[in-house]
């Protein structure tokens, strides 16, 4: 597993729940949008992460990653309702994955440092909520 799947409260290793969207990775990009869940903090995790080999120095940073807690109530309510036979296939375009990430656009992510306690902590994190609409996973800011 790469350093973005392990948990960024207790560094541990995170399950990979559902891989809502998947570009890459390529030798100069790399994007993804997943649901990890933490077992030894039950504590789920919507994670966006990009990687971006082609940016100039000093305009953005190349790597960025933005996290909103999920609880586990929320995670295994994914779990149960996320029917897609294939919930890792990143690239899949079923009902349920186009839905999880156009929901998942929209959700209040915290922009995580690359370095330093703060990229630790939930403090300060946003919530996300999953909710069953129409049949179809979507994640909602929490609050």
């Amino acid at each position: 597993m790469r350093w973005s799947d392990h948990c960024l409260i207790c560094s541990g290793q995170q399950e990979l729940v559902v891989n809502v969207r998947e570009r890459g990775p390529y030798e100069q990009m790399h994007d993804y949008t997943r649901v990890l869940f933490c077992c030894a903090c039950s504590v789920g995790e919507l994670r966006s992460f990009s990687y971006d080999g082609f940016v100039v120095y000093g305009e953005e940073d190349e790597v960025m990653v933005w996290s909103s807690i999920l609880s586990a109530a929320d995670v295994d309510r994914l779990r149960s309702a996320f029917t897609c036979p294939a919930p890792l296939a990143g690239n899949c375009e079923c009902p349920h994955h186009v839905r999880a990430y156009d929901t998942s656009l929209r959700v209040n992510k915290t922009r995580l440092p690359e370095h330093g306690p703060d990229r630790h902590s939930p403090v300060g994190r946003t919530t996300a909520v999953v909710e069953l609409v129409d049949g179809l996973v979507e994640f909602r800011s929490a609050g």
